[in-house]
């Protein structure tokens, strides 16, 4: 079955390289959001595919319609981001709002600051789109993909970085109460470090699906 791979904010496709090669590099698709110097591309294939995303890619994913997606799998996702009276592990609106407007006059930094909270650190691209980064950021503020992952139940696969940096158990928890839960050793960038247990995993979800 093909493969149709989601990046989180601020990173591109090239962040699905690990995976893919551990894999064997099957047939896939690898969706774009523009945030660099890569172009957008956000079209999805009209045969049947799963759905594999990494943070903002699987809220991304959860938003939007999948009529030929026959199961998700997250890695280090979340199905709601921003905090709010009835999700109350999210990340608090302020950090976001912050974060949004600092893009305008230091669009670098900000990236740049945002990925340093993970190890390993990975470079920003040297070309930014602060357009597509405040959309994205705008999304991680408004969207909620919560009852989509409740409707997906076990067919989502929700991997959990357990050092994660990022998104904590109880975020973790709140966003996938229905899914089949995974927890890694690890932290937020589990496609990154651990890409050949996070290709095992996909490898055995598949042959199931199979």
């Amino acid at each position: 079955m093909k493969l149709v791979f989601a990046h989180g904010w601020s990173f591109d496709a090239a962040f699905w390289h690990p995976i893919h090669q551990a894999l064997g590099q099957p047939e896939s698709v690898f969706l774009e959001r523009g945030y660099g110097s890569a172009p957008a591309f956000t079209a999805l294939p009209e045969d049947p595919f799963i759905m594999i995303g990494h943070s903002a890619g699987v809220l991304g994913a959860l938003t939007r319609d999948l009529p030929s997606c026959r199961g998700v799998i997250a890695f280090n996702g979340f199905s709601r981001f921003s905090q709010s009276e009835d999700f109350t592990s999210g990340i608090p609106r302020r950090v976001l709002t912050r974060m949004r407007s600092r893009l305008a006059c230091a669009t670098q930094e900000t990236v740049t600051q945002f990925r340093q909270q993970f190890e390993p650190f990975l470079p920003c691209d040297t070309m930014l789109d602060k357009q597509a980064l405040e959309a994205g950021l705008t999304e991680l503020l408004e969207a909620d993909g919560r009852k989509a992952a409740r409707g997906w139940g076990r067919a989502l696969t929700a991997i959990h970085g357990a050092q994660d940096e990022l998104v904590s158990t109880a975020m973790h928890k709140a966003s996938f109460p229905e899914a089949t839960r995974h927890v890694m050793q690890g932290g937020h960038l589990l496609p990154v470090t651990a890409p050949h247990a996070c290709a095992a995993l996909i490898a055995d979800i598949l042959k199931a699906a199979s």
